[in-house]
């Protein structure tokens, strides 16, 4: 039986156009929303502090958790409806997982920790040529607003907003963008070039790309990488979920203890490096982890995802 849905028989590439037409429209439509069940309490005036920046943390968690939710869920959900009969099936999303990829997906963030780090150092060494001067001061202005506000969001005091922090930075986002980067874009990719790598790259690059922050670009690429090995290996979209949850809620938790913890210095975690003999071992457990969690995957190997998703 034909499980493509009204719009499941489009080109990939036009499937990829109607996904990012649902992204935009998702986001401006549910910041809307957002904005207009906010006036009731907030009166006008949060037109004001949006027009002029606000400085309002409340009020920048409250439009974080909308981008998140209309940028990434709503649209991959809407996208998997208009293109299947079965949504959660194209998602990956219609059974749960099984325990044992669950270990490894948190052994392999866990293992990755090093060699990702490294990947961040030598981001961060990158630079433009001379004649884009310009455009490397305004990416490095930026990317200090955004590690700034960031900074922000995670300096908390009190478990209520440790929990908040954990759901806005990590279990939206781990639902959210899997659903969207590994859930659809990687196998429309797959479909359209036929090679279930080139997927994964070419997935991870818009993964990390779509994060803007140029000196970042490197290790989201490799974690991007690493998620989509995972759905290829479970066919389960809820391990890359999973895996993603992990890693995000780890950073929070972590910094949440240092930023709290008289003994321990978050400068000094932040400041900590790895040996050469460290992110070199990290590799190669990763990799190891990945051929081992593919040998006792229920799929064949790292050879398709031949599920009839209509993407």
């Amino acid at each position: 039986m034909n499980d493509n849905g009204i719009l499941g028989g489009l080109h990939p590439f036009l499937k990829l156009l109607l996904l990012v037409m649902l992204m935009l429209t998702g986001v401006l439509t549910v910041t809307l929303l957002g904005v207009l069940a906010a006036m009731p309490f907030l009166g006008t005036g949060i037109l004001t502090q949006l027009g002029h920046g606000s400085d309002n943390l409340n009020l920048l968690r409250y439009f974080q958790l909308l981008s998140h939710i209309g940028l990434f869920l709503v649209p991959s959900l809407v996208f998997a409806a208009l293109v299947s009969r079965k949504p959660l099936r194209l998602l990956g999303a219609n059974h749960p997982p099984q325990r044992l990829p669950m270990v490894f997906a948190a052994l392999i963030m866990l293992a990755g920790v090093p060699f990702v780090y490294f990947l961040m150092e030598v981001n961060q060494q990158l630079a433009l040529p001379e004649s884009m001067a310009g455009l490397e001061e305004w990416m490095r202005r930026t990317e200090d607003a955004a590690e700034t506000l960031m900074g922000r969001f995670l300096l908390v005091e009190g478990l209520h907003l440790l929990l908040f922090n954990i759901v806005m930075i990590a279990v939206l986002p781990g639902i959210g963008e899997e659903f969207i980067f590994r859930g659809l874009v990687q196998p429309l990719f797959k479909k359209w070039t036929g090679n279930v790598h080139v997927a994964v790259i070419i997935t991870a690059i818009l993964f990390s790309a779509m994060h803007f922050q140029f000196y970042g670009f490197l290790p989201r690429f490799m974690l991007g990488v690493m998620l989509g090995y995972m759905f290829v290996l479970t066919n389960n979209i809820w391990v890359p979920v999973f895996a993603h949850f992990f890693n995000n809620a780890g950073a929070v938790t972590l910094y949440y203890i240092a930023a709290n913890s008289e003994a321990v210095n978050a400068e000094g975690l932040a400041a900590a490096g790895f040996s050469p003999l460290m992110i070199t071992m990290s590799l190669v457990l990763v990799i190891i982890m990945f051929v081992v969690m593919m040998r006792h995957s229920r799929l064949p190997a790292a050879h398709d995802m031949h599920r009839d998703t209509g993407a």
